[in-house]
């Protein structure tokens, strides 16, 4: 007579299976041999096979089945012992062998505790931008069809829904190269452009500044390291002109003297438009490697 495996949930037998089968798949779904409808349970949770004259219970490493209170390792077979209890989600498989009577557990094996984790921080929604409807009561679009339809109300106001969707879209792409370009490009794509082409720029920057650090780029790039580009990238950079010394007597070493960025101004507006840190990491950059550097903040004179 064949081995059978019993079904309990929650103390209660649901169903007994006779084993007479070489592979018996056990999961969620149907297209399973055993099925276990529920969430905690895997599509593919676990297999018994026959081996000679003995079953052998494989977990598939979709979820965790427990073998006598021990959780198995996925996919290390292991043999079935008469009266193996084996634990699948919240169901109790039992495994008897030639059919012997098997006294039900004294009590279910508890389910695995898993540990509190904390719930992830919920991300700031992301802006939404007004599509900009298109204009008119009848869509454009039926100049495309054959004239027949040109006499549709129906039609014309149905198109206008796929108008108003595209329209903008088209409008944009007939605009492509204004994106790109320092003078017209929305706002927050400055920061991104300035990162392809590895000049950073300053948050505290007014965007007037950061649209002419742009247009310049490829200019303080090719005199990158040089006197004049140091001293026109703190001019684009700081709004002001530096005076750069250099000592015969200290060779690659060269003193820059500059206003205070973060001295207090007459009429100023939001706070200092750069700091001292900026200043700093904007001569560090554009600076060879092997000349070491002073700067000098001084009070800012009379304009």
């Amino acid at each position: 007579m064949a081995d059978q495996l019993f079904v309990q949930l929650l103390g209660d037998t649901l169903k007994m299976l006779s084993l007479d089968m070489d592979m018996l798949s056990i999961g969620r779904t149907p297209d399973n041999g055993l099925v276990l409808p529920h969430a905690s349970v895997a599509i593919r949770h676990a297999e018994i096979r026959r081996q000679d004259d003995r079953f052998v219970l494989t977990d598939l490493g979709n979820g965790e089945t427990y073998l006598a209170g021990r959780r198995l390792s996925p996919h290390q077979p292991q043999i079935l012992e008469q009266g193996a209890l084996m634990k699948m989600g919240p169901y109790l498989l039992a495994y008897v062998i030639n059919n012997e009577v098997l006294q039900p557990p004294d009590e279910v094996l508890p389910l695995p505790v898993l540990p509190d984790w904390e719930p992830l921080p919920l991300r700031p929604p992301r802006p939404l931008y007004p599509t900009r409807r298109a204009e008119g009561t009848a869509s454009a679009y039926l100049e495309y069809l054959p004239a027949l339809f040109s006499e549709s109300e129906f039609l014309g106001r149905y198109l206008m829904i796929f108008q108003s969707i595209w329209e903008p879209l088209q409008h944009r792409q007939d605009h492509l190269e204004m994106y790109f370009s320092p003078a017209t490009a929305p706002g927050r794509m400055l920061d991104w452009f300035a990162v392809w082409l590895g000049l950073d720029i300053d948050p505290l920057w007014p965007e007037d500044r950061k649209r002419q650090w742009l247009r310049e780029a490829m200019d303080l790039v090719r005199a990158r390291g040089t006197r004049y580009g140091l001293i026109r990238a703190i001019e684009l950079g700081c709004g002001v002109t530096p005076q750069v010394i250099e000592d015969p007597g200290r060779p690659f070493h060269v003193t820059i003297i500059l206003p205070d960025p973060e001295e207090d101004q007459p009429g100023q507006i939001g706070g200092p438009s750069t700091s001292r840190e900026g200043v700093e990491r904007l001569i560090a950059q554009h600076l060879p490697a092997h000349v070491q550097y002073e700067t000098r903040f001084v009070p800012r004179g009379p304009a």
